[in-house]
This record gives structure tokens, C-alpha cells and sequence, in this order.
């Protein structure tokens, strides 16, 4: 893995965005102004597929052990996740990464209705009514 020096002083003057995302997934930088999007990463190992403990480094993502504990492989791959499990609390690391908010996705869903009478009297005609069985429950009354 090469550093080049000039990648090396570029992130360190960069903005942390410490005071960001605090109590939200997204959001904008109070310090910078950049909108921002929280994700988080798990490193799994290639070979026998064991969470790994996982560190930053000049902006990359990389395990801690250069070996996996469990089978020494050398080998990893990185798993993004939009929000994160109780479970995975001590493999994850969160990364607060700078978006454009053009490029921000919108979902939306578009409902049309029907105003053909004739399909809506065919449908009533055609539609036929299923009632649930009883089913008895068991109490504990005396």
C-alpha cells in the first residue's frame, strides 16, 4: 500500500466532521456545509467468513491483524451497511461520507385510481367473501 505525501497532507486538513450526525443518518456539516450520509463497515474474512475488528487509516478501511485470528488468512472484504446491528457494535466503523444532494435519491410512491364503473361493478360481482374459522382458544377460567 503506497502513501503518496501529497494524500497524506490533504487528509490531514480536511474536515473530521465531528460535530456532524450526531443524532441523525444524514445531514449537513455544521463546520464545512458538505451534506453528509452516515454508513457503516464490517471486514470479514475471504476464507472462513469471521467478523475482523476494523480500522481507518489516512481515509481507507483496514482490519487491525494483518492474519485472521480464526484460519490466518490474509485476505478480506469489506460489507457496507446503511444501519447497524447490536451485534455488530464492536466489528463496525462508522464513516461519515460527503455526498452531492442532487444525487440524493427521492423514494415516492404514485397511487392511481380506477374510475371505470363498469370494472368496479364487475370486481364487486366476482369478489367472493372468506370468513376466518372460529378457532376456540384455551382460557383459564374456574
Amino acid at each position: 500500500m503506497k502513501l503518496r505525501l501529497k494524500d497524506i497532507i490533504k487528509e490531514l486538513f480536511k474536515c473530521k466532521h465531528n460535530n456532524a450526525l450526531l443524532y441523525s443518518n444524514e445531514g449537513y456539516c455544521p463546520n464545512c456545509g458538505m451534506y453528509l450520509k452516515k454508513s457503516y463497515y464490517i471486514i470479514r474474512c475471504s476464507h472462513c467468513e469471521i467478523k475482523r475488528s476494523t480500522k481507518k487509516e489516512f481515509g481507507k478501511i483496514l482490519p487491525e491483524e494483518k492474519f485472521c485470528i480464526n484460519c490466518g488468512e490474509s485476505d478480506y472484504y469489506i460489507e457496507k451497511y446503511d444501519k447497524l446491528n447490536f451485534v455488530d457494535i464492536n466489528y463496525a466503523i462508522e464513516v461519515k461520507e460527503e455526498t452531492d444532494f442532487e444525487q440524493k435519491s427521492f423514494d415516492f410512491e404514485i397511487w392511481v385510481d380506477n374510475n371505470d364503473k363498469k370494472t368496479e361493478q364487475t370486481k364487486e360481482q366476482d369478489q367472493k367473501i372468506y370468513l376466518p374459522r372460529q378457532t376456540k382458544f384455551l382460557t383459564a377460567e374456574h
